[in-house]
């Protein structure tokens, strides 16, 4: 399955709408990251483990998989600044939930907060992708994708010290806020966030029988064979962010010994690195028109970035944690951009939103299984040692099929 079949549109402001996608995906990226930070306030608090919590991704990665598939029906049926609007007030309501404490309020809250966070993306990567020229369409996803390692930037180095001198609960509130504004944000600048719609053909009415129902209900997640080694590598990659991102972090908070602080730096460093390793990695998606050979090379990344990590040991200087924190941000943080790149180029340009939204929900399995896996791996091995080596393994099949098999250059594809 290719482009071919109808150019995407592209406006005189690209710029304005690119500012307004990475706005709207920097705040709620901010909302998935404030979980993570509450970790080992919360474990205080209950007494439990900082890992019990990493389960609230699996939580969230639940959600989006079951509401991103229906972006393209939402943006159709409402518009896309509704769509945005609804799923961000959502958000920043659900995620007050967290205040009650417990684990169970954390994992109601991450999963309602997931329903919420999954249409707001694919939105937001069709809008850049309408909007920008085919030339530049590599880099200008991966500056929108850079929103989310920014948001962790920030809030790694302010939230826990925050949390710590006035409690945990103002994390949450501040992150309900931010989702709040983030609402008004849209409605007040709502020409950028309007996508682009092709009229359908006219379908004869057809009687609504169940098996019609599951039938359409099917096909929202369904892979073409064309797509297939692409979602499949975007799944290792998928489970290699969450080994990279969530459990490496809590890794050196329960075998090397972080403070929450320290942590929280190492978790800002390493988004530094995913935030400018994207648009280089975009750019050079657009320079070579080899968006599948580079997720190779990412995939190849994140072997040698476990490997090193293998080393990581209480009482380790400074700047060995600094290297680590940029190799686990490229490794983690740099494949999202080059993925939907790929995609791009790969789909009729009018079920874009469609796929962005099935792609999203498909990779999500991936982000959700990852922490069931390394808990329940951790609990039954001992260590982190043996979920990280999986992890690895799985890299390796990615780096072969993907150098092997990944197929043309991209243009020849549009």
């Amino acid at each position: 399955m290719t482009a071919s079949a109808a150019p995407a549109p592209t406006t005189t402001r690209p710029l304005a709408t690119l500012a307004g996608a990475f706005a709207a995906q920097w705040i709620t990226g901010f909302g998935f990251v404030t979980f993570t930070l509450l970790a080992p306030f919360l474990a205080i608090e209950t007494g439990l483990k900082a890992s019990d919590f990493g389960l609230s991704v699996t939580f969230f990665f639940i959600g989006t998989a079951l509401s991103s598939p229906m972006s393209g029906a939402m943006v159709r049926r409402i518009g896309s600044v509704a769509t945005l609007v609804t799923a961000m007030s959502f958000m920043a309501c659900v995620y007050l939930v967290c205040l009650v404490g417990t684990w169970w309020s954390v994992m109601l809250a991450s999963l309602l907060f997931g329903l919420g966070y999954g249409p707001q993306g694919p939105v937001g990567m069709t809008l850049v992708t309408q909007h920008t020229p085919a030339t530049r369409r590599g880099l200008f996803l991966s500056l929108r994708q850079a929103a989310q390692p920014f948001a962790a930037v920030i809030s790694g180095r302010v939230l826990p010290p925050m949390m710590a001198l006035v409690g945990w609960q103002s994390g949450v509130i501040a992150t309900s806020t931010m989702l709040a504004l983030g609402a008004l944000m849209v409605i007040a600048a709502f020409p950028l966030f309007r996508v682009q719609q092709w009229r359908a053909p006219a379908a004869k009415p057809q009687r609504k029988t169940l098996i019609r129902y599951l039938t359409s209900v099917v096909t929202y997640f369904a892979i073409p064979r064309g797509l297939r080694l692409l979602f499949g590598a975007g799944l290792v990659l998928a489970v290699s962010q969450m080994a990279m991102m969530i459990y490496a972090y809590l890794f050196l908070i329960e075998v090397v010994k972080l403070t929450p602080i320290q942590a929280g730096i190492f978790v800002s460093n390493q988004q530094l690195a995913g935030m400018i390793g994207r648009p280089i990695f975009g750019w050079f998606c657009d320079a070579s028109g080899r968006s599948m050979q580079v997720l190779g090379f990412i995939s190849l990344t994140t072997i040698l970035t476990i490997v090193a990590l293998s080393y990581a040991a209480p009482g380790m200087p400074a700047w060995q944690l600094f290297l680590l924190a940029i190799a686990t941000g490229i490794a983690g943080q740099t494949w999202n951009s080059v993925f939907t790149t790929a995609m791009s180029y790969r789909v009729p340009p009018q079920q874009l939103t469609e796929f962005n939204g099935r792609a999203f929900s498909f990779l999500s399995f991936g982000w959700m299984a990852t922490p069931l896996l390394f808990w329940v791996l951790i609990n039954v091995s001992g260590g982190y040692e043996l979920p990280f080596f999986i992890v690895l393994v799985a890299n390796a099949f990615a780096v072969v099929a993907l150098l092997m098999f990944g197929g043309p250059p991209d243009r020849k594809l549009a």
